[in-house]
């Protein structure tokens, strides 16, 4: 049976969701950045894209192209509701619908199209184009029906301004690229006849899995575009590219992934949770990088707590203000890591911050730009022995009525005192879900 997926992809996401809030920035050029002050733009909406802005663009080089664009803090909360919401509608088409990322999902309806091929009693005349030429190429009107269902759910259920784009193919590598081809709000299909075509027109970055350390080694040797990557023999490649690479370039610039579409209500065993942050101004006291280490220590505490977890692997990293990760990684005195293995397991914040301290004791503490907090080694604390001691269960009680409390009326309505008098660090989603065993965990358990 030839498979048939789907790529639904949200059209400017974060950019969308902020204009479908504040209708008075609707076809006005958007910037979202992480918070005010920050220098870098994080996603901009449709407007802003047509002078040039682009995610990853530096804000002063967004005011240049675009003088009068409009800056707007990120909003997690807003984006991760909108995207669970979002999940449900897409994850009702299949039982095999993988969350890729925080605006995107893949849904394998190889099984379930036939459901939906009856034409619905309210039809537009652009759905009942993509039928006929369906029918003329013997492909699924059902995903067609699915895919309009989908942008009709989106708009009436979760907000009028919000679009996306369907990409329809027999993989996920060109279902993904298919949607890609019709911005915004648009429906394409690639099928094995025009597959080569469309690689064809795409640039190599088009496709996912080809990213910038591979593109540049490509290009060293020539290859910039699929039609001379196909002329390339698997010798070649393997000779230039390794076991791996090398045969995942052949496939690719064929067309071929039979990578399946995983549930997401079947997510890998969760390895190690923690937290990143990046500061708005360097830190150069052991005062104020130790309380945003508790801040980040906290939360990926409660996130293992959350998923019933616990940990003994601790890991922190600091980082100065160095321009690029490749400085960090030449000059060892801009960067420091280190981590430590227990005997025991943990879930406590106060504990996982105390062995970061002990960690960084030696380190400098100045002109710090980065924090990260790691747990790992992670295990179901149901297979581990219960508090013996009578200070080990009147904190672990403690804690679970303070996660109580904050579950009920908000992170950190409760925390601890270290933190008075900062602007405290609040979770946020991150866009490939960085998390997702505790953000989809905690939406399963719900829904």
């Amino acid at each position: 049976m030839t498979r048939i997926i789907l790529h639904v992809d949200l059209n400017s996401f974060f950019a969308r969701a902020t204009q479908q809030a504040n209708p008075a920035l609707r076809g006005k050029p958007v910037g979202i950045v992480k918070a005010l002050g920050r220098t870098c733009i994080i996603a901009a909406s449709i407007e802003a894209k047509r002078y040039g802005v682009v995610t990853g663009c530096r804000v002063s080089d967004a005011k240049k192209m675009c003088p009068q664009i409009i800056l707007m803090p990120a909003d997690f909360d807003k984006y991760e509701d909108i995207s669970l919401r979002f999940i449900k509608i897409c994850a009702q088409y299949s039982p095999l619908c993988e969350v890729f990322s925080l605006d995107e999902c893949f849904i394998d309806v190889s099984e379930t199209a036939d459901f939906w091929a009856k034409a619905p009693q309210k039809i537009n005349l652009q759905q009942l184009a993509y039928i006929e030429l369906a029918k003329s190429w013997q492909l699924s009107i059902g995903a067609v029906n699915i895919a309009f269902e989908i942008k009709r759910r989106l708009r009436e259920e979760i907000g009028d301004f919000l679009t996306c784009s369907v990409g329809i193919s027999h993989n996920r590598l060109l279902a993904k690229l298919a949607s890609s081809q019709i911005k915004y709000d648009g429906l394409f299909w690639i099928t094995g006849d025009n597959a080569f075509d469309v690689l064809g027109k795409s640039n190599l970055m088009d496709v996912c899995g080809i990213g910038w350390g591979l593109y540049k080694h490509l290009a060293a040797l020539g290859i910039d575009n699929f039609s001379k990557l196909r002329d390339c023999s698997i010798q070649f490649l393997y000779k230039n590219f390794g076991p791996f690479w090398s045969y995942y370039l052949y496939d690719i610039c064929r067309g071929i992934d039979p990578t399946p579409v995983n549930s997401f209500r079947s997510l890998p065993k969760q390895k190690s949770v923690g937290r990143t942050y990046t500061t708005h101004k360097p830190l150069n006291s052991r005062k104020d990088t130790e309380r945003l280490i508790r801040n980040l220590a906290e939360e990926a505490a409660f996130k293992a707590r959350t998923m019933d977890l616990a940990g003994r692997y601790v890991g922190l990293r600091l980082q100065t203000s160095a321009s690029h990760w490749s400085e960090l990684k030449s000059k060892e005195s801009q960067s420091w890591y280190g981590h430590r293995i227990l005997k025991n397991y943990i879930d406590d914040g106060k504990k996982l911050f105390d062995l970061c301290r002990l960690i960084s004791k030696d380190w400098e503490f100045k002109n710090i730009i980065f924090c990260g907090v790691t747990l790992g080694m992670l295990t179901r604390k149901g297979d581990l022995s219960l508090p013996l001691f009578f200070d080990d269960k009147r904190r672990q009680d403690l804690t679970e009525a303070a996660d109580s409390i904050n579950r009920r009326f908000g992170d950190y309505t409760l925390f601890p005192a270290q933190l008075l008098g900062m602007d405290i660090i609040r979770p946020e989603v991150t866009g490939y879900f960085g998390d997702k065993s505790f953000r989809l965990g905690k939406f399963l358990r719900n829904n």
